[in-house]
């Protein structure tokens, strides 16, 4: 019994391992993004999508090992959480489940602010690389009202491409 706890403790300490990953990846994204380095961010990319391709197996790995605690200590498939077998786990256990869920919860938050970060910083390069386009394309944007509705808004020197595409 106590063995199966021992697993799940060491899945849940892998997730925490894989997580503060994808925090560092992150974080090198961002760095990546301010320098607008498309090779290095190909890369990046490259690397989170093999550590969240670990995380979702761990994960299932997780509910798995959740699912057979429950049925083991006789519990419904509503208990069947964290929290549901906390409730019949030694205190050890629970101690270290506790203490490795709330830095879980700690590096998904952080994560979740980097990634706020990066998505601003991706928008300002599409909204320049928008802008470039464009300049390139000699677009200009004519009102977005005009009294006589009949008279067309489409410049006469329009590329040949639609730049907002």
């Amino acid at each position: 019994m106590k063995e199966k706890w021992e697993k799940l403790i060491a899945v849940f300490e892998k997730l925490l391992m894989l997580y503060q990953e994808i925090l560092s990846l992150s974080v090198q994204k961002q760095d990546i993004l301010v320098q607008n380095n498309v090779k290095d961010l190909e890369k990046n990319m490259k690397q989170e999508e093999n550590v969240l391709f670990q995380v979702n197996r761990f994960d299932r790995i997780r509910k798995s090992m959740i699912k057979d605690l429950a049925v083991m200590y006789g519990l419904s498939d509503m208990e069947a959480t964290l929290s549901g077998i906390s409730q019949v786990a030694d205190q050890d256990s629970v101690s270290n489940l506790n203490d490795i869920k709330n830095e879980l919860q700690s590096v998904v938050l952080k994560i979740a602010e980097v990634n706020d970060v990066n998505k601003k910083l991706v928008e300002q390069g599409l909204l320049i690389v928008n802008y470039s386009l464009n300049l390139l394309a000699q677009s200009s944007v004519g009102p977005t009202y005009h009294p006589n509705e009949k008279q067309s808004l489409v410049s006469p020197n329009k590329a040949l491409f639609d730049s907002k595409v």
